[in-house]
């Protein structure tokens, strides 16, 4: 049975909407509620994710929300506490278009400014150091030590486990029906189980969190776009200090999984050929995606695909995510629209969340720069780093 009454009730059971419940419980806010339409949490989005964490990023707020999240990962046993077998191997960008050099120098410059030692790779460094791919057209790249990987079921159940422990009520398999105001504030959300009466409502909804906004006639600027992912069977050419490996240029990534390599090749909003919510591999597409990773790094050729999947990035017109209170609905909170990068600023952005509704803002970091507002005041930021 739901309760009758909530002080929060949290809609959407992936990381964003557990790291919210995790941190407002621990800040001493009981009676929070968490409802997930799906039968188990973080089924959607955060369980098709590859699981990156990395400081390189081009705009100031994406680098200042990594510095803090990925430092919350790195103590995660510690607090909740629960083991999420990271590996900071590392990430490495390579470049294969000289037009982009000008917007990487830009962005390593701001992020050394803010403690971010990136290093800059010559073209000589990185065939050197990756001897299995072929990289005749490559024209320089960056890399920084402090980036990785951690597993993202084990932070949704880290999270789940702590809030529960904190007093939260996590619900699955129960869809928020409706959201009921009244005078310009929430009221009551209604489930096919009844009507929960509450005074704050936090969309967590991921790529669903455009209709969660039309329950309050709000329109939340999130297009669907669906990406892929395989893991290969072994492949003994790759060391086992292999960094996460990304070339901007086409969206390709690599890093280790097992004994194999996971690979993915981001689909941009404009290839996007659909806005629905299908998560169906598209056989098409990952054709094409192993022809272009195979010309890279010829060893896939003789490998095998153990596993592959679809998912759902969550993106907004300018690829960074809505935070904050949303107005002009009094209650109606939005944590969402993180544009591929959910998993890795998931941490610290339940916790900004938390602070925005129980002293009203966030003082951790200052997130105006996310919010909602800014579509209609046309202050757009660019990230050049969305892979």
């Amino acid at each position: 049975m739901i309760p009758r009454t909530a002080d929060v009730v949290i809609i959407g059971g992936g990381i964003m909407g557990l790291s919210t419940a995790y941190h407002l419980t621990r800040c001493g806010c009981k009676n929070v509620v968490l409802l997930e339409r799906e039968d188990n949490l973080g089924s959607q989005t955060t369980s098709c994710c590859a699981g990156g964490a990395r400081h390189q990023f081009s705009t100031q707020i994406n680098i200042q929300l990594s510095l803090l999240s990925i430092q919350m990962l790195k103590t995660f046993e510690e607090d909740p506490g629960y083991p999420i077998d990271s590996h900071w191997c590392g990430y490495t960008f390579i470049l294969t278009q000289e037009d982009d050099i000008e917007a990487f120098e830009h962005a390593v410059d701001l992020q050394r400014s803010l403690g971010v030692e990136t290093q800059w790779l010559t073209a000589d460094a990185l065939r050197e150091q990756f001897p299995m791919m072929h990289l005749e057209d490559v024209v320089a790249g960056t890399f920084y030590a402090h980036d990785g990987l951690a597993d993202p079921g084990a932070v949704v159940n880290g999270y789940a486990t702590a809030a529960r422990r904190q007093g939260a009520m996590l619900v699955t398999g129960l869809p928020v029906t409706d959201i009921v105001t009244q005078g310009g504030r929430v009221c009551r959300v209604a489930t096919p189980q009844g009507q929960i009466a509450t005074s704050v409502v936090v969309n967590a909804a991921g790529p669903w969190a455009a209709q969660v906004g039309q329950m309050v006639n709000t329109v939340i600027p999130i297009k669907p776009v669906r990406q892929q992912l395989l893991v290969t069977t072994p492949l003994p050419e790759i060391p086992a200090d292999f960094p996460v490996v990304i070339f901007p240029a086409r969206g390709l990534g690599f890093h280790r999984e097992g004994n194999g390599l996971l690979t993915g090749m981001t689909r941009s909003i404009e290839d996007a050929t659909s806005t629905d919510f299908t998560q169906q591999v598209d056989g098409k597409w990952e054709a094409m995606h192993c022809e272009v990773a195979i010309k890279r790094l010829p060893c896939l050729q003789r490998a095998g695909v153990v596993s592959h999947w679809a998912g759902l990035y969550e993106v907004t017109p300018d690829l960074h995510p809505i935070l904050g209170r949303v107005p002009p609905v009094e209650g109606f909170y939005c944590i969402t629209g993180f544009s591929g990068h959910g998993f890795m600023h998931a941490s610290i952005s339940g916790l900004l969340l938390s602070e925005e509704i129980l002293d009203g803002r966030a003082h951790t970091l200052d997130i105006n720069p996310l919010r909602i507002d800014r579509f209609q005041q046309q202050q757009i930021l660019a990230e050049h780093y969305i892979v």
